[in-house]
């Protein structure tokens, strides 16, 4: 770990089996939010405010310490006074009584929330980085992974299916294979398109127990390599950003980045006996 932007509380403390941890410095405040007096007294405890999910792996590393050579080291977050969330890294000494039982722990703590934010941002961008294929519904330019897409058609004749959701327009025959057809556009809640010669149908595998299905698109672009740098978390949009992962900052503008898998489900897709057998080969209206 890069400690250039580690904060070290260096302040001496006495931790107890009851969760107690009594404070020698008033610097615990700048971390916790709680002056030591409320550790010291007993009004909160280090395990009130360490977080819930990270108690058993501390835990754990406390009694592999106590089962070694008396030293451990663990890294967890702590919840402070105000809500605001924190890694903590504690760097721990056992002390024991002359029968070998505990007295108590003592040690310091490091502030290493800026270099976990740090490395969290970065294994963001290297697992959103990537290629993506460009294409455009209604006056609004989105990007899917490319991993998920196996390949463009022309529009297909499509079969209604009776009591399908809206927005799964029904089923084409792609090469013998019953493909479900969906419209993204009134997923999203876009206008109604209008299909032209540049409208297409991107094949892509959102699940693979589903199989692949038929995303309409009323025009596809091109494919691009987006760097994770250049997407920012969703902001506030008048999409369902249930949706959409993050917004691509692009030479051509912004691209609003899609997860298919999250918009599809299987119940929504299910074709039941209707994917049996091969549609017929019907005009889309």
């Amino acid at each position: 770990m890069d400690f250039s932007k580690v904060k070290i509380f260096n302040v001496r403390y006495e931790g107890y089996a009851d969760g107690s941890v009594k404070f020698m410095s008033d610097a615990i405040q700048d971390l916790t939010g709680y002056a030591k007096e409320e550790f010291n007294e007993k009004t909160i405890t280090w395990t009130d405010i360490m977080h819930r999910d990270d108690q058993k792996s501390a835990r754990d590393a406390f009694i592999a310490g106590l089962k070694g050579n008396k030293t451990y080291e663990r890294e967890y977050r702590i919840i402070g006074k105000s809500g605001d969330i924190k890694w903590i890294m504690e760097l721990s000494q056992i002390i024991c009584n002359p029968d070998g039982s505990v007295k108590f722990v003592m040690g310091i703590l490091l502030d290493t929330t800026y270099q976990r934010q740090a490395e969290e941002e970065e294994a963001r961008r290297k697992r959103l980085g990537g290629k993506y294929l460009s294409f455009r519904l209604g006056h609004e330019e989105f990007g899917v992974k490319i991993d998920a897409i196996k390949e463009i058609n022309t529009l297909l004749e499509i079969t209604p299916i009776p009591d399908a959701p809206a927005f799964v327009k029904g089923v084409v025959n792609l090469r013998g294979k019953v493909v479900p057809v969906v419209d993204l556009g009134l997923k999203l809640g876009l206008p109604g398109q209008t299909f032209n010669d540049r409208t297409c149908i991107v094949i892509a595998e959102v699940n693979g127990n589903l199989g692949p299905i038929g995303v309409l698109a009323d025009s596809v672009s091109d494919i691009i390599h987006i760097n994770g740098e250049e997407i920012d978390d969703v902001v506030q949009h008048r999409l369902n950003t249930d949706y959409v992962f993050g917004m691509a900052r692009t030479a051509k503008g912004v691209k609003i980045l899609l997860d298919l898998s999250r918009m599809l489900t299987a119940e929504e897709l299910t074709l039941g006996d209707q994917g049996t057998s091969d549609p017929q080969e019907t005009s889309r209206k």
